[in-house]
């Protein structure tokens, strides 16, 4: 087995394959990516047995072949070399040989068969969407996704096709997040949950490329399948029941404000500074004219902002966790927020303000108790 191929170009899949990589080794063989050399291309393998991504590289192949290599050990070695081309053969015995230039490594491989099967996929029958329009749609979602292993049916997002609206939803249980979009994305009503991770991975590989270019996703025998221009990810759906979110989203909020996005997430930046893990409570003192932004952590200190606002009625302080708000800034792009209360007991409602474009999205933060 011989190929020569451009060096940037194999270490950008192999950047791409890095969280699909099972990171414990549980499996020797799961650390490694199967490279299948034949024609004039690479067909790249990588699997944890839960989320795998099959991804496509030009080669010129000498002498077509196939194996699997530890693929950090791979890319790191590519990182460190400067030449433009790589030459990577395998003649007798088990040793993968890299070239490029003056510089030479050789590296154990494992046998082929070792390799966990790829599922078959087929996107005949797929949703289309734009490219662009999902990348945004994951941003919106994806810091709301819980990480907590006990609450395994909120470890993913919901993806909801109905009679052309698409509705994604993620919470941890203190926060949650939810869009909806009416989209002409073909045939095929569907509900799933959508792995944290595998959402992870579709941001990643969404932001490289176009965004006008087609996203394809397939559903088949309970495994998701996304084509992201020549790359494919697969993944398993979380088999659970999503929660109600229906109930969750504040429907008789009466007190709307509305913020610059940039002031609100400096004044949260700053909060951040002096909050802990045991201490990340905020408090929003409204009164007439006047919003007071506390944090105090009884071991760093204090920081007080103030922000002029338009609100006549009676004063009244709510809490939220500092951190949960400044996520929400962070992963928005728009310049003006809007924030609806009713008391210090109730949900938080954020949305975007002037949302004149093709997504509604409203994002609830449960309240802190105040003390004092």
């Amino acid at each position: 087995m011989e190929f020569h191929s451009l060096r940037a170009e194999l270490l950008t899949e192999l950047q791409l394959m890095a969280g699909v990589i099972e990171k414990k080794h549980t499996m020797p063989i799961l650390a490694n990516i199967l490279i299948e050399a034949e024609g004039n291309q690479l067909t790249l393998k990588a699997t944890d047995l839960e989320v795998g991504l099959i991804s496509h590289c030009p080669a010129q192949v000498v002498e077509a072949g196939a194996f699997t290599v530890n693929a950090k050990r791979l890319q790191d070695m590519l990182a460190t070399l400067s030449g433009q081309q790589v030459s990577l053969s395998m003649s007798e015995g088990s040793l993968l040989d890299v070239v490029s230039g003056a510089a030479q490594f050789s590296i154990e491989t494992m046998p082929t068969h070792d390799f966990p099967s790829i599922p078959d996929y087929d996107f005949s029958n797929a949703v289309q969407l734009p490219c662009g329009f999902v990348l945004e749609c994951i941003g919106r979602v994806l810091f709301s996704i819980s990480s907590d292993p006990h609450k395994y049916a909120i470890n993913g997002a919901l993806w909801r096709l109905l009679e052309g609206q698409l509705t994604m939803v993620s919470t941890d249980g203190h926060r949650m997040s939810v869009l909806r979009s009416q989209q002409n994305a073909g045939d095929g009503d569907f509900d799933v949950i959508v792995p944290r991770k595998t959402m992870g991975e579709l941001k990643k590989l969404l932001g490289s490329v176009d965004s006008d270019e087609p996203f394809l996703l397939a559903i088949i025998d309970g495994r998701l399948f996304f084509k992201i221009g020549d790359r494919v990810l697969f993944s398993r759906a979380i088999d659970g029941k999503f929660p109600d979110y229906e109930k969750a989203i504040p429907t008789n909020n009466d007190k709307e404000f509305v913020f610059e996005r940039s002031v609100l997430s400096d004044v949260m930046r700053r909060k951040m500074v002096l909050s802990s893990d045991k201490s990340k409570l905020v408090r929003l003192g409204f009164s007439p004219n006047r919003l007071v932004v506390v944090l105090r952590n009884a071991e760093r200190g204090e920081s007080v902002d103030q922000i002029e606002i338009d609100y006549q009625g009676e004063a009244f302080d709510v809490g939220f966790n500092a951190e949960y708000v400044l996520d929400f800034l962070k992963n928005m792009s728009c310049e003006r927020i809007r924030l609806f209360l009713k008391d210090a007991t109730n949900q938080g409602l954020f949305r975007i303000a002037d949302d004149l474009d093709e997504i509604q999205y409203e994002h609830v933060i449960m309240p802190m108790r105040l003390l004092g």
